[in-house]
């Protein structure tokens, strides 16, 4: 930053307005096919035209309540857990963080699933706020350990994955406990298959306060690089700035795993492609990762409803496939420096 908290222009490999239109176009395509495949197929045009005008037609309702409402969830879906994790290496520091490395997604998960067991009447927008206390539980224990120095990023993730894989050791034996009930096992799978409007109208407020709160603070997010009288000398608080994205994180991370399960790996990469596309300015990687999450989502969705078709493989299945290949090599390059 200059003496006037202006940041210097980044090095774009490309441009971020190019990127951006790249990455808008590829969505919507994928969105397309996301919508015009299935069972049932519909080819792209006629789909496309149900869209822009339904006609009351079999195909039509196909569209309108079952697909749509799957590809807009995965929108959803994909740009919370896209920024979130922008977020979260932005405020550890760490390029291996991400909502399911730092166990944050299965904090979340461990909490709605004690209160379906215990409370079984609670359904809808009910389960959002046991999300995110649990999420707020393990985020802030990751927190305390990030900023504690007695660990690097390295032995941090690692913690991360074991509080993850303990707190998912948990989750299993509760349902098995308790013969949980199939759908409940399939969204710890990570799914958006059966994705209804109700779904998106649960995460949809959640994404808009997320989203929007981090694109209009985005600038100051880079004030969390650097200590923290520097950062007062710029005139930012880093403790305020890094509580709205601890905030932030919580609300973006819990909303998503409510309505879709603990899906790995996207606020882990996404902001990684981003950083090396289009540099590291803050605002940049926020808003180019809300495009590339759902674009990622959406294209896993898609490989796993033809890999398996007429059944279909759950997202997060392939996300990890995508991913975890992805995080060792990250891991192996954290290593090597």
């Amino acid at each position: 930053m200059t003496a006037h908290g202006a940041q210097p222009r980044p090095n774009y490999v490309t441009p971020p307005l190019v990127l951006g239109m790249m990455l808008g176009l590829a969505l919507a395509a994928i969105t397309l096919a996301t919508i015009a495949f299935g069972v049932s197929k519909l080819p792209a045009l006629r789909a496309l035209q149900l869209l822009l005008s339904p006609d009351g037609s079999p195909d039509s309702a196909l569209v309108w309540h079952v697909r749509l409402p799957r590809a807009a969830l995965a929108l959803l879906v994909g740009a919370n857990l896209a920024i979130a994790g922008v977020l979260i290496q932005t405020l550890t520091r760490n390029p291996l963080a991400s909502p399911q490395t730092f166990g944050i997604n299965a904090g979340a998960s461990l909490a709605i699933v004690l209160c379906l067991i215990g409370l079984p009447q609670l359904s809808g927008g009910g389960i959002v706020w046991p999300a995110f206390i649990g999420a707020a539980v393990v985020g802030l224990a990751m927190w305390g350990l990030s900023v504690s120095g007695t660990m690097n990023n390295m032995t941090l993730a690692l913690a991360g994955i074991s509080i993850q894989l303990v707190l998912a050791a948990l989750v299993q034996a509760i349902l098995i406990a308790n013969n949980a009930a199939e759908d409940i096992v399939y969204w710890l799978a990570g799914s958006i298959s059966g994705g209804q409007w109700g779904k998106v109208w649960i995460i949809l407020p959640f994404t808009i306060l997320g989203a929007g709160l981090a694109l209009f603070s985005g600038r100051h997010f880079g004030v969390l690089a650097l200590d923290e009288t520097t950062g007062l000398s710029l005139g930012q608080n880093a403790r305020r700035v890094g509580g709205l994205a601890a905030f932030l994180i919580v609300i973006l991370a819990g909303s998503a795993v409510a309505v879709a399960g603990p899906i790995g790996f996207i606020g882990l990469l996404v902001p990684h492609i981003i950083r090396r596309l289009a540099g590291g300015d803050q605002l940049t990687l926020i808003a180019l990762s809300a495009v590339a999450g759902p674009l990622l989502l959406n294209t896993a969705d898609l490989i796993g409803r033809v890999a398996a078709f007429p059944a279909e493989i759950p997202v997060g299945i392939v996300t990890a496939l995508i991913g975890a290949p992805a995080f060792l090599g990250i891991l192996w390059k954290q290593r090597s420096r």
